[in-house]
């Protein structure tokens, strides 16, 4: 398998956190690899350059120990303990955590305890009432759910106003560039 760029890494990185939050334990690993996630996102360097020459720990919020799963994943595609992590948790319940006012410990007892492990149950069970008569979640989770699933679906498609605003420029760019002769080409 090709090995994966920064964003590739980062994705699976950030999926790794959100697996960990929702195992449980230490709330800071996650957030760790939640920050290390953001951090190769954002370089401007190769991930390449920075795994060959062993300089993976020179970038904030990475360590030794994330340095090691940055490498395997970015040479392999995985990582053992992803892995492992996929197998007890299913991807829809990791889509539950997108639901605005809902905290890790709440996806995970919804899964553990009724068995939701999508979006779809999620809002099947808060129609039925079945989220409201579970000990520890309430009719206020249940509420705030229904609003939250109702936000969600009617902002689908649409664009954060910075992100609508750069759309434009962005195509006037591109026309731009193919319009006008490349620099210094007659030289």
């Amino acid at each position: 398998m090709p090995s994966l760029d920064a964003r590739g890494v980062a994705s699976l990185l950030r999926e790794y956190a959100q697996r960990t939050a929702l195992r449980g334990g230490n709330p800071y690993r996650a957030k760790a690899y939640s920050r290390a996630a953001a951090s190769l996102a954002a370089l401007a360097v190769p991930l390449d350059v920075l795994v060959a020459e062993d300089r993976l720990t020179e970038i904030p919020g990475i360590g030794d120990a994330i340095a090691d799963i940055i490498t395997k994943v970015h040479k392999t595609g995985s990582h053992p303990s992803l892995e492992k992590l996929r197998k007890e948790i299913p991807a829809g319940v990791l889509e539950m955590l997108a639901v605005p006012g809902l905290r890790p410990e709440k996806v995970l007892r919804l899964y553990k305890d009724l068995g939701i492990g999508s979006l779809s149950e999620l809002e099947a069970a808060a129609k039925d009432d079945r989220i409201k008569k579970a000990k520890g979640l309430g009719a206020a989770l249940q509420t705030k759910i229904l609003q939250n699933l109702a936000i969600a679906k009617s902002g689908e498609g649409r664009l954060h106003l910075h992100r609508a605003a750069a759309l434009p420029r962005c195509s006037r760019m591109r026309r731009t560039r193919s319009a006008s002769p490349a620099p210094n080409s007659s030289v």
